[in-house]
């Protein structure tokens, strides 16, 4: 009997002291030195916890140091209440500011990342990773980088004034921007500099993406404001006041490599130098139109760009449903060959249900080297060259009801070696030699619901 006592006895010393071992640990760094009872840096203070946590570190003050979170969960640093604190890159010649390698559950709050080449680095399968309220910039190489299956949730932050790209992921990594309306992410004045791994706002390497409610800005940044090379996007946008943002970079969005992009509800692209989306590689993109609280059309609008407002090759496809506006694209200066609204060579193109192409400076659609078109309830005005422009063994299909008016050459021609067909005797206008006089029947398309 006194031996189960004895037994019975450790058994609750043992589930004690564990609860003792995991409960929440907080310390206080004071960077400035000036507090005597807080840790200096952040390095100090982590040698003191455990790896397992829970843990909260508590910052005030510039820490001038390269802080490494390797193999440790459920820690938070912090800045203290009102305030922000930072983390400067210490090295020479510069390696990471902040480094997240083989780490769960860490939470980083209110501090800005600065220096560094990158100033910050996620690896090694490090998921469960939130980032808020946080700034990360002026990195000698790219401000963010992702890779090795790693995960990362940025809420209400900016990626700026970096040297090379604002943010990389690479390696099947996934990473989430937004997590509730009311903020904005911004990735913004990078790739100026040289070096890292590209000069673009958001690079995207075999990995997935998601943006949740439109509080994306990605501006200024020297090249595209978001490239993909493979990987998949999934881009829920804003209200229609209220647009993701994607505006006076070198290219708007570019995907190659069998990438795959869709984008829901409003975006404003717009004025991209030359090219506000461009498709190639075998990729797909789609535009899905919703309406928003208010009762608005929360759609994408592509406009103000040098040649193209959106050019498609490569085997490449587009699906654009609703009343998105493409509009103003093309300059007198741009190549004629490539200029205006939407340019496609070796590509597939599916439009319609209320899309305008209005006002471009070139065709409103041109279809070059066997490309296939089909579009139905839309509208084509006001192009200063063909509404629609099919050549070299192209072919569109077009179903009423179809709106051109205003476009400077005729609505839609053919040369020999391309067809029309559905309803495209009906459009007036029309200078096709290889056309199908019976009207066709309109096409079937299944939208998915947003979520």
């Amino acid at each position: 009997m006194k031996k189960r006592l004895s037994i019975r006895v450790l058994v609750v010393l043992v589930f004690t002291l564990a609860r003792i071992v995991h409960a929440q640990t907080t310390v206080n760094v004071d960077c400035s030195g000036s507090n005597l009872q807080a840790f200096h840096t952040i390095t100090a203070a982590l040698n003191t916890l455990d790896l397992v946590g829970p843990n909260t570190i508590t910052v005030s003050g510039t820490c001038q140091e390269n802080v490494a979170l390797v193999q440790r969960d459920r820690l938070t640093i912090q800045a203290a209440a009102g305030h922000v604190a930072t983390i400067e890159n210490a090295a020479a010649p510069p390696v990471s500011t902040l480094y997240i390698a083989g780490s769960h559950n860490i939470v980083l709050s209110n501090l800005v990342i600065q220096g560094g080449s990158p100033a910050m680095y996620v690896s090694d399968s490090s998921s469960a990773i939130l980032m808020q309220s946080c700034t990360v910039q002026n990195s000698l190489a790219d401000g963010l980088d992702m890779d090795m299956e790693s995960q990362l949730v940025i809420q209400d932050s900016t990626i700026k004034n970096n040297s090379a790209a604002g943010v990389v992921i690479a390696n099947e990594s996934q990473l989430l921007l937004g997590t509730y309306p009311t903020q904005r992410i911004r990735i913004t004045g990078n790739g100026f500099g040289g070096g890292g791994n590209g000069s673009g706002g958001l690079e995207i390497d075999g990995s997935q993406v998601q943006l949740n409610f439109g509080v994306l800005t990605v501006d200024g940044n020297a090249g595209a404001g978001i490239s993909m090379d493979g990987g998949r996007l999934q881009l829920y946008g804003g209200d229609a006041n209220t647009p993701g943002v994607i505006e006076n970079n070198n290219v708007g969005l570019s995907m190659s490599d069998a990438a795959s992009a869709t984008l829901w509800s409003a975006f404003r692209i717009h004025n991209n130098g030359s090219t506000g989306i461009s498709v190639g590689g075998a990729s797909s993109v789609t535009l899905v139109s919703t309406v928003d609280a208010e009762g608005h059309n929360a759609v994408t609008t592509i406009d103000g760009h040098s040649t193209v407002g959106l050019v498609l090759s490569g085997s490449s496809a587009a699906q654009i449903y609703g009343p998105h506006v493409i509009s103003r694209n093309g300059s007198a200066d741009a190549d004629p060959g490539s200029r205006g609204g939407i340019s496609m060579a070796g590509a597939s193109l599916t439009i319609g249900s209320g899309t305008l192409v209005d006002s471009n400076v070139g065709p409103g659609i041109r279809l070059l080297v066997k490309s296939d078109l089909t579009m139905f309830d839309m509208v084509v005005s006001n192009n200063t060259e063909e509404g629609v422009i099919e050549t070299n063994l192209s072919g569109g299909g077009f179903y009423d009801p179809l709106t051109f008016s205003g476009n400077g050459g005729g609505s839609l021609v053919c040369d020999a070696l391309s067809v029309a067909y559905g309803d495209a005797a009906r459009i007036h206008g029309v200078d096709c030699k290889n056309i199908t006089n019976s009207a066709g029947q309109r096409p079937s398309v299944r939208l998915s619901k947003t979520h």
